[in-house]
């Protein structure tokens, strides 16, 4: 068998000579020195994703462009039986579009032996809360391959879902998203915060509650029975509850023609997956868009705790695609 991986080194260089991505160099030193130690007898094919793209003193995120175009057509990947991709540091909007094009075009292999496509996470809530995010993106747009069909003409006027799913410390994402949605021609319908229930902290989903009262419950206007629960570990059941209320609420307004629906990730990484995976499902048919509110950079609080807090992390990996569901 054979084993393909894909280093792409997202570029600081990018994000200004005050970005805090640059004090960080060591530590990006280190893990690179590392990983061509573990493939010291593999082929390695580096390929680097801009974040940022400057025109006119004016700069436009790209990321999720770049890494859709990394692979381009299934001869790219002929003769491999495993694809890993690992989205641990990855930027959302980076492993979206790069997952969901490895996904469109492993589906369009006509061969019923397609290639495996796994993606692993080490998920660490003490890490996440060590890292902070500086500034947050002013112009905010669907992800590149997820789109939502938001701009065609014959789905304009569709009332919106718009699914939020909730992480700590979001307050300012949450309400720059709900400005993008309630700025389209189409008409917000409905909002479904979406919470992460069962979880190792058996009362997050509570402090997450408590957190966004006012603004969910008070600027939002949102009813106490639109909330969802979706497991905070496993991608697979968040994506048939997502999906389950994007269909109901389609047949629920089907006499309008049915509905659009939105999702935007504010928690972890493993539940990205699972939006991901509702996003995709309904592409080409419901169409939801993944409107994500990305940062402009990030900083540690502090180093050394990052390092020690790293042996803690948990390893997940989650079969996307291939052999188990071949016919």
């Amino acid at each position: 068998r054979y084993w393909r991986d894909w280093s792409s080194d997202v570029c600081s260089s990018d994000l200004g000579k005050n970005s805090y991505s640059h004090n960080y160099k060591q530590l990006v030193d280190e893990n690179m020195k590392e990983f061509e130690n573990i493939t010291a007898n593999k082929t390695i094919i580096k390929k680097n994703i801009a974040l940022w793209k400057t025109s006119e003193r004016k700069r436009k995120r790209v990321g999720d462009r770049q890494a859709a175009n990394i692979i381009n057509s299934h001869e790219e990947i002929a003769g491999y039986s495993d694809i890993i991709v690992d989205i641990s540091a990855l930027p959302r909007g980076v492993y979206f579009s790069l997952i969901g094009k490895l996904l469109t075009i492993i589906d369009k292999i006509a061969s019923n032996i397609k290639p495996n496509l796994f993606v692993i996470v080490a998920e660490n809530a003490e890490i996440d809360r060590n890292i902070i995010e500086d500034g947050i993106d002013q112009d905010l747009n669907y992800l590149h391959g997820f789109g939502g069909q938001m701009d065609l003409v014959s789905e304009i006027g569709k009332p919106i879902i718009w699914f939020p799913i909730l992480g700590e410390d979001k307050a300012v994402h949450l309400k720059r998203a709900y400005s993008k949605v309630t700025e389209t021609k189409q008409r917000l319908f409905e909002i479904c915060p979406t919470l992460p229930f069962p979880s190792k902290n058996p009362r997050r989903s509570d402090s997450l509650i408590i957190e966004y009262h006012q603004l969910l419950f008070d600027e939002f206007g949102i009813e106490a029975q639109n909330v969802i629960y979706v497991p905070e570990q496993n991608p697979f059941e968040a994506y048939l509850r997502l999906s389950n209320s994007v269909i109901n609420y389609n047949k629920s307004l089907r006499v309008i023609n049915g509905c659009k629906a939105v999702i935007s990730t504010f928690s972890s990484k493993l539940l990205s997956i699972g939006t991901l995976l509702t996003a995709y499902e309904f592409r080409d048919d419901i169409g939801v868009g993944v409107l994500n509110v990305d940062a402009e950079g990030y900083k540690i609080n502090n180093v050394e705790d990052l390092k020690k807090l790293n042996n803690k992390s948990e390893l997940f990996v989650t079969w996307l695609t291939g052999e188990p569901y071949s016919q």
